[in-house]
């Protein structure tokens, strides 16, 4: 019989690491079975490892048990709660910054809100005129401006703000570009 001391030593070395390697195997096996086998997170577990702060009103599903013309009927609906209908004379003409000019501002009755108007002018920021409310169907025909302006014409920002009709609150904002001139 020959006897390999070596030889003895490197079997006795790979039976460890193999030993190591079912270990490892088993472990990793008994891990994927108690993962596998756990019940799945909750949205809300989800939600509060993802670090996200959702809003509570949020609820599922969307617009995909509705037709399309369904879908279009509300949507319009939303934007006919919000819809600003409003006439204004594009270039007020004043006769000096201190005569009433032909601002022309007209609520249209088809309306949901009383408006308020601001002219701004676009070279300075500064505001020239600020009507009160204009309640729904009311129109202002002539109205002074709040600044006194040198003769010439200025570009300006109109906005019409819909008006909480119980606070007075701003609830909307549009905007347009109008042209106000002063003669003298």
């Amino acid at each position: 019989m020959n006897y390999h001391p070596k030889h003895t030593s490197n079997s006795s070395a790979a039976v460890w690491i193999g030993a190591g390697v079912l270990a490892a195997v088993a472990i990793g096996a008994i891990i994927f079975i108690i993962v596998t086998l756990r019940s799945p997170i909750t949205k809300e577990e989800a939600r509060a490892k993802a670090g996200i702060v959702y809003d509570s009103a949020a609820v599922e599903g969307g617009w995909d048990n509705l037709s399309p013309e369904e879908i279009a009927e509300k949507l319009n609906e939303k934007v006919a709660e919000g819809m600003i209908n409003i006439s204004m004379n594009t270039a007020p003409y004043f006769e000096d910054s201190t005569a009433e000019g032909n601002l022309m501002i007209v609520n249209e009755s088809i309306n949901n809100y009383p408006q308020k108007v601001q002219i701004v002018r676009n070279d300075t920021g500064e505001q020239i005129y600020e009507s009160g409310a204009i309640a729904v169907g009311s129109k202002i025909e002539h109205a002074k401006l709040d600044a006194a302006l040198p003769a010439g014409t200025y570009e300006c920002t109109a906005y019409f703000h819909n008006l909480n009709p119980e606070t007075g609150e701003i609830i909307g904002t549009a905007g347009a570009i109008i042209n106000i001139t002063i003669k003298n």
